[in-house]
């Protein structure tokens, strides 16, 4: 069997910087484990699978720890492959729980259609803030679909400078794929940045995360008082987007991908 492949990195305009993502054209779905293990082969923060359906396509999509429900780089990677190959300039992807994801080519970027997620107020153990190497935060939230706790702090360079102990980290709490540590900016190029250490369900910081937008754009447009907002993921390879608040459920998140590799997999 073959399976064509594409590795993009996405959140970006610039190959090696933004989140990389495997793309996987099938045929025909393929199992769990031998999804899980191709997810482990290329290693990388989400591996998508996608099969061909009559109106969308389904998605799904794989760290190399485990499913995970919902993926915004590897939406937008996949949307990417789409109008490179394909004569196409919008797309729909279902993904394993019924949510269907339309993206659409804006010029040299791409929109996606994602939903919008609230948050509840929550707290936050001492043994989570220590393994962060935080004293304080401003405020401390949970979302419970996709399962993240979210933590503004003061300081964009504070937030640049954590370096989280990740073993500790993973002790400190339980029911969560992910933790996201937010700042307001403190220049005009964004309004916001953030950070995201998910060794729950992925590894230790993942470079940009799109679901976790779904939840930081209802936070930050509630706080600011915009549905208007740029924001920028502090990793080490970065990456922007655009984020447009559209109504209380739904959200557009704007930016771009480059494919950097293409290929296929011999099984």
């Amino acid at each position: 069997m073959k399976i064509k492949t594409f590795t993009l990195d996405a959140f970006t305009d610039q190959p090696f910087t933004g989140n990389p993502a495997a793309i996987c054209l099938l045929k025909d779905e393929l199992s769990d484990a031998l999804m899980q293990r191709i997810a482990q082969e290329f290693n990388l923060s989400e591996t998508a699978y996608l099969v061909k359906n009559e109106g969308y396509y389904a998605i799904r999509y794989f760290s190399p720890i485990k499913e995970i429900p919902l993926c915004g780089h590897a939406t937008l990677s996949a949307a990417k492959v789409m109008f490179s190959t394909k004569q196409m300039d919008e797309v729909t992807f279902r993904t394993a729980s019924g949510l269907d994801l339309t993206c659409y080519k804006v010029g040299h970027e791409i929109m996606m259609k994602f939903p919008l997620y609230d948050t509840v107020t929550a707290d936050t153990p001492d043994e989570m803030l220590a393994a962060l190497g935080l004293e304080e935060v401003v405020a401390v939230r949970r979302c419970d679909n996709p399962a993240m706790l979210l933590l503004e702090i003061e300081g964009v360079d504070r937030l640049k400078g954590l370096t989280p102990d990740f073993v500790a980290l993973l002790k400190s709490y339980t029911g969560i794929n992910g933790v996201i540590v937010t700042a307001q900016s403190e220049d005009e190029d964004y309004d916001f940045y953030s950070r995201f250490f998910w060794p729950w369900a992925g590894g230790e910081e993942d470079p940009v995360t799109g679901a976790a937008h779904t939840i930081l754009a209802k936070y930050w447009s509630d706080k600011l008082g915009k549905t208007d907002m740029r924001a920028y993921q502090a990793s080490a390879r970065g990456g922007y987007m655009q984020l447009k608040v559209t109504s209380d459920t739904t959200l557009e998140i704007t930016s771009n991908a480059v494919i950097v590799h293409t290929g296929e997999l011999l099984l």
